[in-house]
């Protein structure tokens, strides 16, 4: 019980730090052992991280549902308010996240000033 406890505390702390992903011109910030990240336009309100960048608002990670020892399960929540999604965060060997979209599940990003549907896997590498 205590090594499984163990694992789960390495495996959050895995999940922590800043993190860019090149296609879609977007950064995550995270930190799921703790929720102390601080958004200025987020009513003040601390999240466990959030990813910006060329995407349909900001998506702030409000509750992390489920942490393993290479993935997580998070809720997110777009900045505009009509969104919100669980979204799986998976830890690559390589110590890249990937976020995975899963079902029917939209995020869009931008592309030559239109909305265009995210792919289903994002990888964001560590920054």
């Amino acid at each position: 019980m205590l090594a499984a406890v163990a694992m789960v505390a390495s495996a959050q702390e895995q999940f922590q730090g800043m993190f860019e992903c090149e296609a879609l011109k977007a950064t995550m910030v995270i930190n799921l052992t703790e929720k102390n990240i601080t958004l200025k336009d987020f009513e003040g309100e601390d999240t466990y991280g959030y990813v910006k960048g060329n995407l349909n608002g900001t998506w702030v990670i409000l509750k992390v549902k489920k942490v393993e020892e290479k993935k997580a399960l998070v809720r997110m929540v777009s900045d505009i308010g009509y969104d919100a999604q669980d979204v799986e965060l998976r830890l690559t060997d390589e110590g890249h996240i990937e976020l995975k979209l899963s079902g029917d599940q939209v995020m869009k990003t931008t592309e030559k000033g239109k909305y265009v549907k995210m792919p289903k896997v994002a990888v964001f590498k560590k920054k």
